[in-house]
């Protein structure tokens, strides 16, 4: 028999979120690289020179005591520019499409809901959700990239998909009420024996990297846990 879960939703927006994050870090005067690609690592003598091209193709090298690996989808190879034999955890691309429904169904949901989790594919179902406007949302699905190849478009073909899955437990529901929305990936730490792995967040010291924080694999939920992490990475600096 399929259960499904609701939870109460407390609406926030992301984009808001981060941008309220870098309001307060720019307050206390931190700098910004945006569109940069680190391109390697060097450990030196009282920390790490980091090598970057900057935005307009420019080689620049950043010099610092600490270095935090946040580096999302790449984080793993970030973690192995500075030694690919420690067996740093590698990164499998988990692709999640979203579907919207139409406007009929507005306001209608008070509650996510939630299927049971879908182990084979490390994700928690195709589940319904709603933003500040209170637009319902299915997603996201869950799909394996091969190759670390980013894809973002939607397939229109998985409506049908969508639409088995919200239809038991969504009532009269039909195939004209779902529109593609959007898609993201997750960076996944993928385990044969369990897809549903935990995050890796490690000071790496004890692999002869002092000062140097790996954080591998943080997806959702990584943004609700933001804060949480960001205090955890606070206390391996603060000592």
């Amino acid at each position: 028999m399929e259960r499904y879960l609701s939870a109460v939703q407390e609406s926030m927006s992301a984009h808001e979120f981060m941008a309220a994050l870098q309001r307060i870090s720019t307050e206390k005067e931190h700098d910004y690289l945006f569109m940069s690609e680190v391109l390697g690592i060097d450990q030196i003598a009282d920390g790490y020179e980091v090598n970057i091209r900057n935005s307009d193709g420019e080689i620049e090298h950043v010099k610092s005591d600490w270095v935090i690996n946040a580096g999302g989808l790449n984080s793993d190879m970030i973690a192995n520019m500075l030694d690919d034999s420690k067996s740093f955890p590698t990164l499998r691309y988990s692709k999640g499409c979203y579907f919207k429904l139409s406007s009929k169904w507005r306001g209608k949901f008070t509650h996510l809901v939630y299927p049971l989790p879908d182990k084979q594919h490390g994700s928690l179902g195709i589940h319904l959700s709603f933003d500040q406007t209170f637009t319902v949302k299915l997603g996201p699905s869950a799909h394996w990239l091969n190759d670390k190849v980013e894809n973002y478009e939607v397939d229109e073909s998985l409506t049908h998909l969508f639409h088995k899955g919200a239809a038991r437990y969504m009532q009269n529901l039909s195939m004209e009420d779902l529109t593609p929305d959007f898609a993201g990936i997750r960076p996944k730490i993928y385990y044969a024996d369990n897809p549903l792995s935990d995050f890796y967040i490690a000071h790496e010291v004890d692999k002869g990297f002092p000062g140097w924080i790996n954080l591998i694999g943080i997806e959702s939920p990584g943004l609700t846990a933001a804060l949480a992490i960001a205090e955890e990475v606070g206390e391996y600096i603060s000592g």
